[in-house]
């Protein structure tokens, strides 16, 4: 594969694009406008906006390597600063009764990054491909031949990441891993309890 397409599919699959992607074409589908709009500025205004603006800081300031915080090292702070701001929105989603898919997507996603951050000790796992496996299984829930299609960018992202060398084979399938147990536990858990 040619590094710059790889380029170019490691920015469309950034979990930072994927995710408040989904998440708007989610809301915008199943609520009312009015509520769609609010929940998207409190996950974007309240998750990504500053967790973008960390990670641009921290390139420039030279604390982070690279804006996908490549260095495992390094990962560690950037693992406790989202961790912090998805448990703050885990929350305000349950405190003010948002849709079970909603809490329980940032509660698992939350869950997921816990793990990831204990398991960066060892190996530094892709979260390009855990969040975004762990957002495939949001997707088979609503559309399943979207989610077809999710997939086979998850398997591009993958490939990509490895071209660009940002990652091993052995660090894109511990976060294939993650991703597909938090995905499975997700979809198990939405639904024995609904």
């Amino acid at each position: 594969m040619n590094p710059k397409i790889a380029k170019y599919i490691s920015v469309f699959g950034h979990p930072l694009l994927t995710i408040p992607v989904f998440v708007m074409i989610a809301l915008f589908t199943f609520e009312r406008v009015e509520k769609a709009f609010w929940i998207s500025v409190l996950i974007i205004g309240g998750i990504f906006i500053p967790l973008i603006v960390k990670m641009y800081r921290g390139e420039k300031s030279g604390a982070y390597s690279n804006f996908d915080v490549s260095n495992q090292v390094q990962r560690q702070s950037w693992y406790r600063y989202v961790i912090f701001l998805l448990s703050i929105a885990t929350v305000v989603v349950f405190a003010t009764g948002q849709s079970r898919t909603l809490c329980f997507g940032i509660l698992f996603s939350t869950l997921l990054l816990i793990s990831s951050q204990l398991i960066n000790y060892s190996i530094k796992s892709s979260l390009h491909v855990s969040l975004n496996v762990f957002l495939f299984f949001m997707i088979l829930r609503m559309n399943e031949t979207a989610a077809g299609m999710f997939l086979l960018f998850i398997f591009l992202i993958a490939w990509a990441r490895l071209v660009l060398k940002r990652h091993t084979r052995k660090e894109l399938i511990s976060g294939a891993s993650i991703g597909l147990f938090w995905g499975v536990m997700y979809l198990l858990f939405m639904h024995y309890t609904n």
